[in-house]
């Protein structure tokens, strides 16, 4: 599994040679293929070859572009080439109400887990309440906990006139790293063999990733806290903002008392959708668990 995560600058040209990712700047150098989890391209003057879009297709390498505000617009993905496709996509559409209504209920009650953890991380207040919420979602969140506590919790995190339809760098940073989440998410899935677009609660018929726009929501707290904690209102969305947040997905979070960097936590959720998919047992799935920020360190 890739572990690499690029970030493209400045102008030039990505190409392959030998499964070696060769990118064309002002000197050459070349990465093993095998290596890359994602890249992000920032720069607009950027051409990569249709062999090289090939190449990352075939390595499950999530290749983000950006539009001119240096925000991520778009995210290049395989056709899924699960061994097994017709039978995920199957096992999808059987899904029974009550098992997406359970499995839906345990991602709202992480995410509210989580927003209380970054609260409490950021010696805040609001974080007990987030978690008495929590203990109040029910099947399928009926009562709509996920809504509420997303409204408090906000409120607590940057003040009661914050709101997330504002042109700000608060906003532009969180949409940032949520773009980066869902889009690793995204590809962690159809590696499995998942079609994302068949979402468990989102369904939005022109939602390419309905499915990944439903597990992505337990890993928004960690880009709120990396933004709460080290983006202030009158700063520039700066290119060491951006490349914070992309390194996010470096970080230590839990997962099963285990921790894991982020993109290997989001292919081990993946990988326990599956086991609760096959067996219908929600119980199964396993969500992360927000910690301190700290860039992981391998043993």
């Amino acid at each position: 599994m890739g572990w690499r995560h690029l970030l493209i600058r400045k102008p030039g040209k990505l190409s392959v040679r030998y499964n070696q990712l060769v990118i064309e700047q002002e000197e050459k150098i070349s990465i093993p293929l095998e290596d890359i989890c994602s890249i992000v391209i920032e720069e607009q003057a950027v051409s990569v070859t249709a062999v090289a879009l090939s190449k990352m297709a075939e390595y499950n390498i999530a290749l983000f572009t950006c539009d001119q505000k240096r925000l991520p617009n778009g995210i290049w993905q395989p056709f899924q080439k699960h061994s097994r496709q017709v039978g995920v996509l199957h096992m999808q559409y059987a899904y029974s109400k009550p098992f997406k209504k359970r499995i839906w209920q345990r991602i709202v009650i992480q995410k509210l887990i989580n927003q209380g953890k970054c609260l409490e991380f950021l010696n805040k207040q609001g974080a007990d309440e987030l978690y008495r919420i929590s203990k109040t979602v029910d099947s399928g969140d009926s009562n709509n906990r996920e809504a509420y506590g997303a409204k408090k919790y906000f409120q607590y995190l940057f003040g009661n006139e914050f709101t997330r339809r504002s042109d700000s760098v608060i906003n532009a940073a969180l949409n940032y790293g949520y773009a980066i989440m869902r889009g690793l998410v995204a590809r962690s899935l159809v590696g499995y063999g998942f079609f994302p677009c068949l979402g468990i609660y989102h369904d939005n018929e022109l939602n390419k990733f309905n499915l990944a726009d439903d597990f992505m929501e337990v890993l928004r707290p960690l880009v709120d806290l990396y933004v709460a904690h080290h983006v202030q209102p009158d700063d520039e969305f700066s290119s060491s903002i951006r490349a914070d947040l992309y390194n996010l997905v470096n970080m230590d979070i839990l997962l099963n008392e285990e921790k894991l960097t982020v993109v290997n936590a989001v292919e081990e959720m993946a990988k326990s959708f599956v086991t609760a998919s096959r067996s219908q047992d929600p119980s199964l799935l396993k969500l992360p668990e927000l910690l301190p920020l700290q860039l992981h360190v391998y043993e």
